[in-house]
């Protein structure tokens, strides 16, 4: 059993409704699964890249994505432990509740809200044409009071993967958010991210990208996109370690980030 991914979950908060299950919670639930047999595939995560996997989980499957993550600019810094959840319910769809964890900045500390959501797998992969999937969100109104955005926020986002010569694979991530301010106003803003993908060894992949997770007007607080790089190791057939680090693409973006992530499937 591994030690670190205990460590993360157990210091996250899921947020539902306005109630608070905190990560020992789901923690205790996952460990009390029956573990299944490994799958012929090695684990294919979400993370530790921005843009997502065009693959899901498979049927009958759990799997985790923790992270602990760090913003910083010249003014603030901001750190929150996110908190990916996925279980396969057929061979091409999976339902996530994708939490914000905790998060603290320099005056406040509380939770995130939660999203919930599904991924369709529409498109096997071959040397002619993408995987591809379609993943739905509603983020919702139930972190802390500081850190929480009004209504719900329905998003939608494609994933479409290329195998390329020399171990090289291209992912393109467009999509559209619906989403909210502080007071209440809605807006809609777009979602991109591009990624270059190599995997060295079996085990051992690296990866260049760029992500926008917001692309809005002045008025609607600006595009927020970064210039990306990372890597993922495989602990096992089922586990994976990863991170990646990033710098501001623009003068509205954060100046830079760095993320760990943790994955998991049962």
């Amino acid at each position: 059993m591994l030690v670190y991914p205990a460590v993360i979950i157990s210091k996250a908060v899921i947020a539902v409704h306005g109630k608070k299950f905190p990560g020992l919670f789901v923690l205790v639930a996952l460990l009390l699964m029956e573990p299944g047999a490994y799958a012929a595939e090695p684990i294919d995560a979400d993370g530790p890249d921005f843009v997502e996997s065009s693959e899901v989980v498979g049927r009958g499957r759990f799997q985790y994505e923790a992270d602990m993550m760090w913003v910083r600019d010249n003014l603030a810094s901001v750190q929150s432990t996110p908190v990916l959840l996925k279980y396969g319910v057929t061979a091409t769809t999976e339902l996530r509740i994708d939490s914000e964890g905790y998060i603290s900045d320099h005056l406040q500390t509380g939770v995130g809200d939660t999203a919930f959501g599904l991924k369709w797998h529409t498109q096997d992969r071959d040397e002619e044409k993408a995987a591809v999937s379609w993943i739905l969100h509603f983020d919702t109104a139930s972190g802390s009071r500081e850190f929480s955005r009004p209504g719900v926020r329905p998003s939608l986002r494609s994933v479409m993967t290329w195998e390329l010569p020399q171990n090289f694979a291209l992912g393109v991530m467009p999509g559209i958010k619906y989403d909210t301010d502080s007071a209440g106003r809605r807006f809609a803003s777009g979602i991109l991210g591009v990624v270059l993908n190599r995997r060295v060894t079996e085990a051992f992949r690296a990866f260049i990208e760029m992500s926008a997770p917001q692309l809005a007007s002045a008025q609607d607080g600006g595009s927020v996109a970064y210039w990306d790089v990372g890597a993922a190791y495989l602990l096992t057939r089922d586990s994976q370690l990863g991170g990646r680090a990033g710098v501001a693409a623009n003068q509205s973006t954060p100046g830079r980030y760095f993320l760990m992530e943790l994955a998991q499937r049962f």
